[in-house]
């Protein structure tokens, strides 16, 4: 076929299994590439999904556009080719959990210290809740995409530096390798991680408000004076409303949660930070899918001063450097996001503020 030296269907053939699905009007080369002028059919985000089921087998992926003039035309794309199996992940993950106990086992000291408590154990439960935050945000995203037929990599867990510097972990990723379908399967996969993760969050915060200990503040006036310091970190709605539903009240003590509890604080951090309507971020997934290509430009640069103004001015910085990456968007771009998936993008908004930590 013309243009597409690697595939074995020729232009009648390609054009012969888009008009099984579409009317094709003309095709139309550009670049020495062909496009296709089409009508649509009155369910056409059904005829397109078949369309992307019957080009699969060939290496070929079809998207639905507008045209110069508006018309709607469908381009096709070669799907690179798929690489074997690797190992990295695993490796990633195990440096991951020795990254991430080292640095709970520093987070342990003070707890130790206080109640002497096994420091190994505490150490223990902040790698066991850290990961199942991170890990099964992504595994969040991989379930999505295999429902909707994607494939993905698994999780790739990013090591970090320990305390003090960091946490043991800037995080995981899974990738992509095909796009999604339309605007709901864009939707999904941006929505399935941050809600997963939100979830396991408040059940790790949960676990460590109700491991949590009361202490006379005259003992911490001590410890401070022997150069031992108590961190007061500033919390979340979500972990508020927890800690007073889950947390004795009691005059004249202040309670302390166990290194777990620091856990759920990265937790809300990392779910509002990945919520945020911004360039490739879940929350950027979410407002491509929900407001279409200009409004996604307009949430990035809302999520940018979000970003700032709570204190995650490096962040900010981050995305405002990669937003010259343009969001591709899903295969079909021309079918409007399902009104169920619309109001889902309204509890994705919640969580957000639920999960919002202020910095300053």
């Amino acid at each position: 076929m013309a243009g597409f030296p690697e595939t074995p269907l020729s232009l009648p053939e390609l054009q012969a299994i888009i008009e099984s699905e579409f009317t094709v009007e003309s095709v139309v080369y550009e670049f020495g590439l062909p496009y296709f002028l089409v009508r649509l059919p009155p369910r056409h985000k059904e005829n397109f999904e078949r369309l992307v089921g019957k080009l699969k087998p060939y290496g070929l992926i079809p998207l639905l556009r507008r045209g110069p003039l508006g018309e709607p035309i469908i381009r096709i794309l070669l799907k690179p080719p798929s690489k074997k199996p690797s190992r990295i992940p695993l490796i990633l993950f195990i440096i991951t959990c020795i990254t991430i106990f080292i640095s709970g086992y520093f987070n342990s000291m003070v707890w130790n210290i206080l109640f002497q408590e096994n420091i190994f154990l505490h150490a223990a439960f902040f790698t066991v809740g850290l990961l199942a935050i991170v890990g099964l945000h992504e595994l969040g995203h991989k379930t999505a995409a295999a429902l909707r037929g994607i494939e993905a990599t698994m999780p790739y867990f990013i090591p970090g530096p320990p305390f003090p510097i960091g946490f043991g972990t800037l995080g995981a990723v899974i990738m992509q390798k095909e796009p999604p379908t339309n605007r709901d399967s864009l939707f999904d996969l941006g929505f399935s991680g941050p809600i997963t993760g939100f979830i396991v969050t408040l059940i790790v915060a949960a676990i460590s408000l109700g491991m949590a200990k009361t202490v006379d503040p005259a003992m911490l006036a001590q410890l401070e004076a022997q150069g031992i310091r108590i961190i007061n970190l500033p919390t979340s709605l979500a972990w508020e409303i927890l800690a007073r539903l889950i947390l004795p009240r009691a005059e004249g003590t202040l309670t302390l949660t166990p290194p777990l509890g620091l856990a759920a604080w990265i937790g809300f951090i990392v779910t509002f930070l990945n919520l945020l309507p911004a360039w490739q971020l879940d929350g950027g997934h979410i407002a491509r899918a929900m407001f279409g290509e200009k409004g996604h430009l307009i949430a990035s640069f809302l999520g940018i001063i979000v970003a700032f103004a709570t204190g995650f001015w490096f962040f900010g910085l981050i995305i405002l450097f990669f937003m010259g990456r343009r969001h591709m968007g899903p295969l079909d771009d021309l079918t409007p996001l399902s009104r169920s998936r619309m109001a889902l993008g309204g509890v994705a908004y919640l969580i957000l503020i639920l999960s919002a930590v202020l910095l300053w």
